[in-house]
């Protein structure tokens, strides 16, 4: 069964407008307009209830690991260019799962492998001036070339909503998606589209 992540939650009203998504995300310390500072994240995860992600850009494997260690996620998600020795370091002392990001787009650089095979799942999303986030698609034939081709888990992102979710699982077979912008009514998390968003998902 696909996983659901609703990332960029911000507020108890968010987490109680997930439902039942299997992962929760909150960006944290990025200065984007999700973004909370690490108390505030600390907060919420703790209230949960269920397994958290923590979604960095920060390329610092000292930082990242003793967040890590503070917020206690599931996984960090790692949506900077963190270098391969960086990985290795943020994998062996993080205590959770590694994710990686690859950023989606025409003519994007080849995909660092070592890098990746040292990641628990690798996340595909739309590139963007932020690193991510952009609410906007890609071309889903990439993504599921890169799925195929690196025999790692892989979770899709960018752009998705309950409209398109169906279609991009069947192109890619991700093990996740990930949402945030697809199931926001005027930038808030709204639990009647998280809903459709999972139906859609379980459907598959």
């Amino acid at each position: 069964m696909t996983e659901v992540k609703i990332c960029g939650l911000m507020s108890e009203r968010d987490v109680r407008a997930a439902g039942n998504a299997d992962r929760l995300g909150f960006v944290i310390a990025t200065g984007t307009r999700r973004s909370l500072e690490p108390e505030a994240a600390e907060r919420l995860m703790r209230t949960a209830g269920r397994p958290t992600v923590a979604v960095l850009t920060s390329t610092d494997p000292a930082f990242i690991i003793d967040l890590a260690s503070r917020l206690r996620p599931s996984a960090v998600q790692l949506s900077g260019p963190v270098s391969l020795e960086g990985m290795r370091v943020i994998a062996e002392e993080a205590g959770c799962e590694v994710w990686a990001v690859v950023h989606i787009a025409e003519g994007m650089p080849a995909v660092d492998r070592e890098m990746l095979s040292l990641a628990d799942l690798v996340v595909l999303d739309t590139a963007s001036p932020q690193g991510g986030g952009s609410g906007r698609t890609h071309d889903l034939e990439v993504s599921a070339g890169l799925s195929r081709e690196l025999g790692r888990p892989i979770s899709l992102a960018g752009g998705l909503t309950p409209e398109n979710v169906a279609a991009a699982i069947a192109k890619v077979r991700p093990r996740m998606v990930d949402v945030s912008s697809g199931v926001e009514v005027e930038g808030t998390k709204d639990a009647a589209k998280i809903g459709r968003f999972i139906v859609e998902v379980r459907l598959r």
